[in-house]
């Protein structure tokens, strides 16, 4: 089964934007206040990500 393709729109977009300038200002300050590197900080948002989705199903 195909999943149909899932086109934002422009209120969409502009709320994934802003969301992701939190979640990269909070990484940088989490890199600078720990010894945290761009590798720990991946594994950490796809483990979210992950708990997140999966509790959704």
């Amino acid at each position: 089964m195909e999943t149909p393709s899932w086109k934002p729109t422009k209120e969409e977009r502009e709320i994934m934007e802003s969301v992701w300038m939190q979640v990269k200002g909070a990484c940088e300050k989490l890199k600078e206040t720990t010894n945290a590197t761009d590798t720990h900080i991946q594994k950490m948002l796809i483990e979210m990500a992950n708990r997140y989705y999966s509790s959704e199903e």
